[in-house]
């Protein structure tokens, strides 16, 4: 059945029609604005406030962090000459919160606890540096090898491998020194095979100092390690060969 045609609509009514949703609309951002409006301003305004203070702060900290620089470098030129203030100055740039500056003087802070003779206090800083999460990687894991260094005749071999592997793998920024350590540790423990093992991956690694992987050459000869032709040296006996363990442990730990 076909519809009825549709009533053309009322000029007259759509346009009353049309200021009643005008005005209710206007009603309804009169009431909201009303009811939300001044908490909207205040909070706009702390946003405004906080957005200012951290534009302030990210300013400040560059400007901390450009004097901090200048006070560590002038600081590393007094340590060159023996300038015992230079080293109040890096003491006191360790306890700056400011990054960067502040760790690389928590390392060497670390380092006048060795020159002074307290080992135990300079593996305990080392060891905060090796834990603290903001600090930056490779300072981290530069602390750990000088804690594993500085404690290596007192350590368990347990913990001297636990902290040393991760370091000692080819292709690491640290798998010489760390390796040379961590081979000394399986020795320790009397792990000749994983030490051996060791010394063969780098004696072959020639991203390694040729003086470091002559060492290793040695002393993979020396405990059964298969290193090739060209890399091997004569083979030492085993008195020499306890020398070179110890020389590796002492120069790493230079």
């Amino acid at each position: 059945m076909a519809k009825p045609p549709a009533t053309p609509a009322d000029p007259t009514t759509t346009s009353f029609m049309r200021e009643v949703d005008d005005a209710y609309r206007q009603d309804q951002l009169t009431g909201f604005w009303s009811r939300f409006g001044r908490p909207l301003l205040i909070i706009l305004g702390i946003a405004l406030i906080a957005f200012a203070g951290y534009l302030w702060w990210q300013e400040q900290k560059a400007a901390d962090a450009a004097v901090q620089a200048e006070e560590f470098d002038q600081a590393l030129k007094g340590l060159d000459l023996g300038n015992p203030q230079s080293i109040e100055t890096i003491e006191r740039l360790a306890g700056s919160d400011v990054r960067g500056y502040s760790d690389l003087s928590k390392l060497l802070a670390a380092g006048f606890l060795v020159e002074d003779g307290d080992i135990d206090g300079a593996i305990a800083a080392y060891s905060q540096i090796e834990n603290n999460p903001s600090i930056a990687q490779p300072l981290r894991d530069l602390a750990a090898i000088r804690a594993a260094q500085l404690g290596f005749d007192d350590a368990e071999p347990a913990e001297l491998t636990s902290r040393l592997a991760p370091l000692a793998q080819p292709g690491t920024p640290w798998f010489g020194v760390a390796g040379e350590l961590l081979a000394a540790a399986y020795l320790k423990e009397g792990e000749t095979d994983r030490a051996a093992e060791l010394y063969v991956a780098m004696a072959g690694d020639e991203d390694l100092p040729p003086t470091l992987r002559d060492r290793a050459s040695q002393m993979a000869a020396a405990y059964g390690g298969a290193v090739d032709d060209e890399l091997a040296l004569d083979e030492p006996t085993a008195p020499e060969a306890a020398n070179l363990t110890e020389t590796s442990a002492d120069e790493t730990a230079e």
